[in-house]
Formats: C-alpha cells, sequence, structure tokens
C-alpha cells in the first residue's frame, strides 16, 4: 500500500464525509425522532450498501451501471423516488410531543435498517463515486485486493464516524427541541432538504452521454 495516497484518500474521505447528504439528512432525522441506539441501524443500512458498492466497483462491476444506460437511469429513478418519498413523509409528519422513550419504540432497529440501506443503494451516484474515486489511489506496484480492502475499510470507517457524530449531535439537539412547532419545522426543512437531493440526483447523466 502507498501510504501517501492512502493518507490523500483519508483526506478526501473526510471532506466527504463531513458534507451533509441524503444519507446525513436522514440519520440526523431519525435520531432526533427516534434517539441515537436505534439511528445506528440506519447508519449500519447506509454503510451495508455503501459495502456492496465497495465490492461491485472492485470487481468492475460497477461498470455495467455507467456504461448502461438502462440500468443507470433505473437505479437513478428508483433513488429519486425514494428520496422525494423520503422527503414529503417527513414534511406531513404529525410531530408527537411527549416522553422521548415512548417516542423510540415507533419505528423498529430493522425499519430504520433498510432505510439506510436503501437511502445509499438507491443512489447510482454512489457507485459512480466508488468506481471513480478508487482508481485514483490505487498504486499499480502493490497488491490490488490489499489496496482495495485497506481504501474500503478506511472508507466505511470514516464515513461510520463522520455519520455517529452527527447522530450524537442531533440526538442532544433533540432534548432542547421539546416544542411541537420546532420539531415540525425542522421535519419540513429535512423533508425539504431530501426532496431537493432526489431533484438534483435526477439531473445527473452518464459520463459518457
Amino acid at each position: 500500500m502507498n501510504w501517501t495516497l492512502w493518507i490523500s484518500f483519508v483526506g478526501t474521505v473526510l471532506i466527504i464525509g463531513i458534507t451533509p447528504g441524503p444519507s446525513v439528512l436522514l440519520a440526523t432525522a431519525n435520531s432526533m425522532n427516534f434517539g441515537t441506539k436505534k439511528t445506528v441501524g440506519t447508519i449500519l443500512g447506509d454503510l451495508s450498501a455503501n459495502t456492496l458498492q465497495i465490492i461491485l466497483s472492485a470487481f468492475g462491476l460497477a461498470t455495467i451501471v455507467i456504461s448502461s444506460g438502462e440500468v443507470f437511469n433505473l437505479i437513478k429513478w428508483v433513488g429519486v423516488g425514494y428520496l422525494i418519498y423520503m422527503g414529503v413523509i417527513k414534511i406531513i409528519a404529525n410531530p408527537k410531543i411527549g416522553d422521548f422513550q415512548k417516542n423510540t419504540t415507533r419505528k423498529s432497529f430493522l425499519k430504520l435498517y433498510s432505510e439506510g440501506f436503501l437511502m445509499s443503494a438507491s443512489n447510482p451516484k454512489a457507485i459512480v463515486f466508488f468506481a471513480a474515486l478508487f482508481p485514483l489511489f490505487i498504486d499499480q506496484n502493490f497488491a490490488f485486493t490489499q489496496q482495495v480492502v485497506i481504501l474500503g475499510l478506511t472508507y466505511l470507517a470514516i464515513d461510520g464516524i463522520c455519520l455517529l457524530l452527527y447522530v450524537q449531535f442531533a440526538s442532544k439537539l433533540r432534548k432542547y427541541l421539546e416544542d411541537k412547532q420546532k420539531i415540525h419545522l425542522q421535519n419540513k426543512i429535512t423533508g425539504t432538504l431530501l426532496i431537493f437531493s432526489g431533484l438534483m440526483l435526477s439531473l445527473i447523466k452518464r459520463t459518457n452521454n
């Protein structure tokens, strides 16, 4: 492994990790509504999808998604639809104010996991990102598989830590937002940003178009 390239990779992933995206928005919203412990499910779902995307990229299958207009568009519009759906759900949600512990029982860990997985897996930008990013940090003088494993684990660790920090912050902030109007405003803002992310995703085109 070329450790100079690895350090550059860490810096790049840190910038990406601290930049709020759809997964961050979903995780923070879930944390404020259901608590940190359950929202770990959302984080694990996101990381599971990322792991599959890394594996696909490593084996060159990402090329199929990038080169095939039909496959790319299918994944893209599923992602657009899911982001907009989640956004609308957040906007129209009627927040219930009361005991925080009761609020944490509304969604199961598995449900939150599936939300995180689908949010990440339905984003074709992610698999294109992995397919484009990893080759930049692969040194042909070292074993390919070893480098992919190191880069993959590094990405997952940084992304997971960044999401967890967002979730921890949101969970603590939740205690100061025991006001129905403020929570409803937060849901509207989150929902609007998710819808905006979906609309931006709809504009993505294959690079070889």
